[in-house]
């Protein structure tokens, strides 16, 4: 489940929102927190929708999730919560990506100002600053690309996972991950 917002309760402390993406969540749950170079773990104390208190939630379900064991500076946007010892975090990528053309609302020169450059990646709810590595494939309009990436911080990422590109707050690209590297 991606971190999508974090809370402080003065009496019940720390508490995260998001939509679970996978597998399910319980009171009593141990869950580990993912993301940023950085881990941490917890116990599920409580798990809410709009309000209601739930004896477990499943993927697809907006949830509230209150933590003991976390404060919530341990907790940030764009971390991912999972089981214990089951999601892992990788500073490079390997993705096939479509860049926007100039007709598609992206740049004249997207493509050929990717080589060796700086990028924003949104993967979930995490914005990463990555460098581009770009090769073009043989035959295309130049507008699909294979991409090697080495992201400022480690994520949570796996194979098939989508993002988005962007570049001074535009978006300037998609693609999906083809391969994780360490």
């Amino acid at each position: 489940m991606p971190v999508e917002d974090v809370f402080s309760h003065r009496w019940r402390g720390a508490f995260f929102t998001g939509r679970i993406e996978r597998g399910t969540v319980r009171p009593g749950d141990d869950v580990e927190i993912v993301g940023f170079g950085r881990t941490g773990t917890g116990e599920v104390t409580a798990v809410e929708s709009f309000g209601q208190a739930l004896d477990e939630a499943a993927a697809g379900d907006n949830v509230a999730v209150w933590l003991r064991g976390l404060r919530p500076e341990d907790i940030q946007r764009g971390q991912i919560v999972a089981a214990p010892g089951t999601v892992t975090q990788h500073a490079g990528f390997e993705a096939e990506a479509h860049i926007l053309s100039e007709e598609e609302g992206g740049s004249a020169d997207a493509l050929a100002a990717y080589g060796k450059r700086e990028a924003q990646f949104s993967f979930r709810t995490t914005d990463v600053t990555g460098r581009v590595h770009t090769l073009l494939r043989d035959g295309t309009d130049g507008t699909d690309a294979l991409m090697a990436v080495r992201l400022a911080e480690p994520v949570p990422l796996a194979v098939g996972q989508r993002f988005a590109i962007r570049e001074r707050g535009k978006a300037v690209g998609s693609g999906v991950v083809t391969k994780v590297l360490d």
